[in-house]
């Protein structure tokens, strides 16, 4: 726990979740006083790890901040501005965005920091972030926002998040600027883990599984995708021992059609489209209808009328961390051996590792249940992170 002098800037928390921005402010010595999430769950874990319990409670229209507050931080939900959750305007979630803008603009508090994800600053989310910049402006402060990198903070990961900003009385500054931190590695990040670490519990794919077989060919930062070509990308024609064997011209065909579906777009929205076969066997003569029917049948293809594509055009799985870098996003689906690997062992993240990429401290306590960990863990904002810009505020207030 940490310490706090009667003259720390008191603090409430909207949109908690398991407290990953409340601990970063904690620990730059301001106090918290009130918590607020929705989940049972996120309010469970809260309380384990924190000097105050959190409420659970829907923030809505109408809601009240503690008049006591210095500062406010929020959360709000991010999933309806995502790109994972493929920006959906309708989700009723997006609207508490506009809520917590609300909520600090009738407060009256010194300083809000709302922290949301970095895609709310694309074009299809303008609206909402100038909808909130208004809302906060009109209730009299001055706002600022940045895209950060979680990696700049001494969290080993490429998460970037989108931080807001608002100053009481209209009072200018320059901008968001958190001190960077030095550089940490997935490896000094895992380092020291063993049997005895709590929440760390490794499972490996039954040996032989497809899982295992898929494992052994993904290499650090590398992933099973067949839309992609480069270095970074292991087709699944590379693992015939899970897949099927293919010749050298079955190979070339399918290269040519991972080409041609980005380049002869006939469609106004996505990144690819299915090829025609015509232009297909106009560019490689490998393309013979037996070679055709002989992918489509043993599933590398798949048929759309006079169109071809590939099968399995999802980006990329099965992503393996690279010890010497920063891991990809830390997200709800962590652990999920599919999506990412351990950057040495052919298995999935545990509980503990995902929690150490986050920035959690071995003393943060998450729940014996796996998946409501890593959900819990993937929604929290990184504390290195967190204490950046909490340590930035200070000279603000």
């Amino acid at each position: 726990m940490f310490d706090h002098s009667s003259s720390s800037p008191t603090v409430t928390s909207l949109f908690s979740g398991c407290g990953g921005l409340d601990q970063g402010f904690a620990k730059s010595g301001y106090k918290l006083i009130a918590a607020f999430d929705s989940d049972e769950h996120a309010v469970q874990a809260f309380n384990l790890n924190h000097e105050i319990d959190a409420e659970q409670v829907e923030i809505g229209e109408g809601f009240n901040i503690p008049l006591s507050s210095d500062v406010v931080i929020a959360g709000p939900p991010c999933q309806g501005f995502s790109t994972g959750g493929g920006y959906k305007d309708v989700d009723p979630r997006n609207a508490l965005l506009l809520t917590t803008c609300r909520a600090i603009a009738k407060s009256n508090v010194k300083l809000a920091v709302i922290e949301n994800v970095a895609s709310l600053t694309n074009r299809k989310n303008k609206a909402y972030l100038e909808a909130a910049l208004n809302i906060l402006t009109e209730g009299g402060y001055y706002c600022e926002y940045a895209v950060l990198i979680a990696s700049d903070f001494g969290v080993p990961q490429r998460r970037r998040r989108t931080v807001i900003i608002a100053r009481s009385s209209a009072r200018p500054f320059g901008g968001v600027n958190p001190i960077e931190t030095p550089f940490v590695t997935v490896s000094d990040a895992l380092a020291g883990l063993d049997e005895t670490s709590p929440n760390h519990v490794p499972r490996f794919p039954v040996k032989g599984s497809k899982h295992e077989k898929i494992a052994r060919r993904i290499g650090p930062d590398q992933k099973l995708c067949n839309v992609r070509g480069g270095e970074a990308s292991v087709p699944t024609w590379s693992i015939p021992e899970c897949f099927g064997k293919t010749t050298k011209a079955e190979r070339k065909v399918l290269e040519t059609v991972r080409q041609l579906r980005r380049q002869q777009r006939k469609r106004s929205f996505g990144d690819a489209d299915p090829v025609d076969v015509f232009a297909l066997e106009s560019v490689c003569r490998e393309a013979r209808p037996s070679v055709l029917e002989s992918l489509v049948s043993r599933g590398y293809l798949r048929e759309f009328g006079s169109c071809i594509d590939l099968t399995n055009t999802f980006n990329g799985k099965y992503r393996r961390l690279n010890n010497k870098g920063v891991s990809p996003t830390v997200d709800t689906r962590f652990g999920d051996v599919q999506l990412f690997l351990h950057p040495s062992e052919n298995r999935g993240l545990t509980v503990r590792e995902a929690a150490r990429i986050q920035g959690f401290d071995d003393s943060f306590v998450f729940p014996d249940d796996t998946k409501k960990s890593f959900r819990l863990i993937g929604n929290a904002v990184p504390p290195p992170m967190s204490e950046a810009i909490a340590q930035m505020c200070k000279d603000l207030i």
